[in-house]
C-alpha cells in the first residue's frame, strides 16, 4: 500500500511510537498528515492511501451504494481493505522502524469506519501489534461491525470521538451510537462535538492534542 511518513520531531533512543492515519472518502494519504506534526512530536505519523482510486479523483476504502435511506456503505469493497490494513499495518510498521507495542489509530469519516471495523473484526495481537488509544472523526460503526465490536474487551483502549452538530453526511447520532457501544466494551472514551458540518476544526486538533497529552 501506498503511505507517506512524518518522522518525529523529537527523538529517542528507543522505538517511536506510531500514529496510523487513515483518510476519508475521495482524499489521499497527503491530506490528514499535516494534523499528526499537531498532535504529538514524538510519534512517527504513517498516513496510508486507500485502495480504490476514484474516476474524479482521490481515493476511498470502500464504495458507496445509494438507497432509499441514503447512502450506504459497500461492506466486500470495504472488508477487502481490511484486509488489505491488517496485514500492511505491522509491515509497514517494521520497516518504519516504530513501536509496534505503542501503536495509535486515527481515522476521519470513511477512515474512521476502518478503525471501528479493525478492531471489531480482527485481533492485533495475533499480528504483533499493541493499541494504545483511537481517535476516531465524523466516523460511525458499520452496522455489520456492531455486534463483533460489543463482544470485545476494550478496556485498555482509549478513545477520542468527534463529530459536527451540523455534520449532514454523517449525522451525529453516529457519535452517539458508536459511544454507546464503546461503552459496553470497557473502552475509556472521551467525545466532542462541534459546531460544524462534516469536518474538522482547529479547535478538534487542540482537543485531541490534550487528550494524547492526559494519556
Amino acid at each position: 500500500m501506498q503511505y507517506e511518513t512524518l518522522t518525529p520531531r523529537v527523538t529517542s533512543e528507543t522505538s517511536p511510537p506510531v500514529l496510523i492515519i487513515l483518510h476519508g472518502y475521495g482524499a489521499d494519504e497527503n491530506d490528514l498528515l499535516p494534523i499528526a506534526s499537531q498532535l504529538d512530536p514524538s510519534f512517527l505519523a504513517i498516513s496510508i492511501q486507500a485502495p480504490i482510486e476514484l474516476g474524479w479523483g482521490g481515493y476511498a476504502w470502500y464504495h458507496l451504494e445509494q438507497t432509499p435511506e441514503g447512502l450506504r456503505g459497500d461492506h466486500k469493497t470495504r472488508i477487502e481493505s481490511e484486509q488489505l490494513l491488517i496485514k500492511e499495518i505491522p509491515e509497514i510498521i517494521r520497516k518504519e522502524s516504530g513501536d509496534s507495542n505503542h501503536v495509535y489509530l486515527l481515522g476521519f469519516s470513511q477512515g474512521a469506519a476502518l478503525c471501528y471495523a479493525l478492531l471489531g473484526r480482527y485481533d492485533f495481537s495475533k499480528v504483533g501489534l499493541v493499541i494504545k488509544g483511537v481517535i476516531a472523526l465524523s466516523g460511525y460503526i458499520p452496522d455489520d461491525v456492531r455486534e463483533s465490536l460489543l463482544q470485545k474487551d476494550l478496556s485498555g483502549v482509549p478513545f477520542f470521538l468527534s463529530h459536527g452538530k451540523f455534520d449532514d453526511m454523517i449525522p451525529i447520532r453516529a457519535m452517539h451510537n458508536a459511544q454507546s457501544i464503546l461503552e459496553h466494551t470497557g473502552a475509556t472514551i472521551l467525545a466532542k462535538e462541534y459546531e460544524i458540518g462534516h469536518g474538522l476544526t482547529e479547535e478538534t486538533i487542540a482537543d485531541a492534542r490534550n487528550w494524547i497529552q492526559s494519556l
